[in-house]
């Protein structure tokens, strides 16, 4: 027998199969709103992580390697030299609308320890079939910044040409370990990126943790709610009528 409820001069008596469906969209929606929920506070979490991370002491590179997660973002300096056999430029960067490149150089401490620098953005120039020229400061140096990965730009076609050897290469996408397994280097995971004012340094366009904040994350939770408080409101009252008086009194 459906389910049958009487209030005042209104009944409420939903079918067999739309109230199964109503059920598991409504679980559905419920969930993606916990989920937004979550999200929100796992990224709220690594902002607030990341500050606490950014108000750390400097790392000394020469003499501790970073942590690839517990040291993202936080200071570090090193003192050595530039080594200016090769560079690497990371394609599709803009910087106030001009295209161009985020361009990384190694650099060797005075302990021997090799480091991956992110000196920072590049115009691209009047063509890409000619990469810019990248000056490097002789001698040995002391430079500053923070720890941070290469930026992602999403979907890349082909191999990165990780295992070239000549003196400016251009990449479309970054990643640290396997351009160190193709060129033989023991690197850290993570890159120095220098402080506008480092010997080397080129345009600083760093940007924290780009992505969805924990507000977008809390308004998507809303949206879900909003949308399961509206299910509600349609599945009650799509199956909802209003009974005459000479209709006979159903039981429930």
């Amino acid at each position: 027998m459906p389910l049958s409820l009487r209030i005042g001069n209104h009944l409420f008596q939903p079918g067999l199969w739309p109230s199964l469906a109503f059920v598991a969209l409504l679980t559905l929606l419920l969930s993606l709103a916990a989920w937004q929920w979550q999200r929100a506070g796992e990224k709220q979490a690594l902002i607030d992580g990341r500050e606490a991370h950014r108000q750390a002491a400097p790392l000394d590179l020469g003499r501790e390697l970073p942590d690839p997660e517990l040291d993202r973002f936080r200071p570090a300096v090193a003192t050595g030299r530039y080594l200016t056999d090769q560079q690497w430029l990371l394609d599709n960067r803009l910087y106030r609308g001009q295209p161009g490149y985020h361009v990384f150089s190694l650099f060797r401490t005075r302990e021997g320890r090799l480091l991956l620098v992110n000196r920072g953005w590049i115009s691209m120039g009047e063509s890409r079939e000619f990469l810019p020229e990248l000056p490097l400061p002789e001698g040995r140096v002391r430079i500053g910044g923070h720890l941070d990965r290469p930026e992602s730009v999403g979907l890349v076609l082909g191999e990165p040409p990780y295992d070239s050897i000549a003196r400016r290469v251009r990449l479309q996408s970054l990643d640290v370990q396997a351009l160190a397994r193709a060129r033989g280097l023991n690197l850290p995971a993570l890159t120095l990126v220098l402080d506008p004012q480092a010997p080397g340094a080129l345009q600083y366009d760093w940007q924290p943790a780009a992505g969805i904040g924990p507000e977008k994350h809390l308004g998507y939770a809303v949206q879900w709610l909003a949308l399961a408080t509206a299910l509600v409101i349609i599945y009650v009252g799509v199956n909802t009528r209003r009974i005459e008086h000479d209709e006979p009194r159903e039981e429930t």
